[in-house]
């Protein structure tokens, strides 16, 4: 096994190729938390030849975050930059010098993402995605099967696939739980933050940290990215005190479990509609604290947002986290109060 440094006290620990565990100094000086990052688990879907060898050999120089397959268009990886990968496993900004991706190989890999039983992931397939062991997510595009109602059923002709790859930054949250979780109280905090700058990932570490702190941990997670269940267990880690509705609305999940679970707390991501801020103040009217996410780059926007007034009217949240940037596994954030 061996250590490498990379960046201000984030170490990877190599044991074999395209598995790497990493930690931080911090974590090192006391108990080792330590989190993987499993390619040899998205590999196995990709069938055995000149894509999977080249694809191999790509991802031993990059922390991808996520792997596009397209039908008769150059695979590539994505790391903060698009990079094609070439027929040689190297990685090029061009288009043209990538390895090209053949329909048939787009629909092996689709067939293997399900186990060869589409019919057993017909509920997943009906969003457009299936939740992979470890958390990944393997989303796809083609054309749409309709149903009388005129919503999708299913899909056929697949004609893309985006493998996301899941990491969990544990103890990314560890800085700002002490002005969340105070004694016997949970504050209800709203954590902004533009687009893949781990808004998700802060409530995932949150949910484990105040769980594993004796409080009630209620997650409705609608798109089943925060606990990532693969056949009814998590495969993050949030906390020995946490119960998970996944795929529900928003307002249904939470409903579900004040009158179920009765939780201390409440987590939930992405507000977007009226609807989900109105399951949001339910949950603040219910007794438990709330903890939940928007897109946004500022205080200022969010407070121009005619969407969110309702929150802030009814004073839904004592704290507000702005995600300024992430360097490695350390977030950048301010905390304001809210009212």
């Amino acid at each position: 096994m061996s250590i490498s440094k990379f960046g201000r006290g984030v170490f990877y620990f190599r044991t074999k190729p395209h598995t790497i565990l990493k930690t931080s100094r911090s974590e090192l000086d006391g108990i080792a938390v330590i989190t993987m990052g499993e390619y040899d688990g998205i590999l196995k879907f990709i069938p055995q030849g000149n894509l999977r060898r080249a694809l191999e050999r790509s991802l031993g120089g990059v922390k991808a975050e996520e792997i596009r397959l397209r039908s008769e268009r150059p695979l590539s990886v994505y790391d903060g930059h698009v990079r094609f990968v070439t027929p040689a496993g190297e990685l090029s900004a061009a288009p043209s010098d990538g390895l090209t991706v053949s329909k048939a190989a787009v629909a092996a890999v689709f067939r293997a993402l399900c186990e060869n039983s589409p019919y057993a992931y017909a509920d997943e397939i009906r969003r457009g995605f299936v939740t992979l062991r470890g958390g990944h997510r393997a989303g796809f595009t083609g054309r749409a099967v309709l149903g009388r109602d005129g919503g999708v059923e299913s899909f056929r002709d697949i004609n893309s696939i985006n493998i996301r790859i899941a990491r969990e930054i544990i103890g990314c949250a560890a800085p700002y739980i002490g002005g969340i979780a105070q004694g016997s109280r949970v504050k209800s905090a709203l954590v902004i933050a533009p687009p893949g700058l781990g808004k998700t990932t802060f409530l995932r570490d949150a949910a484990r940290i105040i769980s594993n702190m004796g409080f009630k941990v209620g997650i409705s997670d609608d798109r089943g990215e925060i606990a990532a269940m693969f056949r009814g267990a998590p495969s993050n880690d949030i906390g020995a005190n946490t119960d998970v509705v996944e795929y529900a609305p928003k307002g249904r999940g939470v409903e579900i479990l004040i009158r179920t679970m009765s939780p201390r707390v409440i987590i939930t991501d992405e507000l977007v509609t009226e609807s989900e801020v109105r399951a949001v103040c339910l949950a603040k009217g219910s007794g438990a604290a709330v903890i939940a996410s928007v897109h946004g780059g500022s205080f200022d926007e969010l407070s121009r947002m005619s969407v969110f007034r309702p929150l802030f009217e009814n004073r839904v949240f004592d704290l507000l986290i702005l995600i300024k940037g992430r360097t490695g596994g350390r977030l950048d954030a301010e905390i304001r109060r809210a009212v």
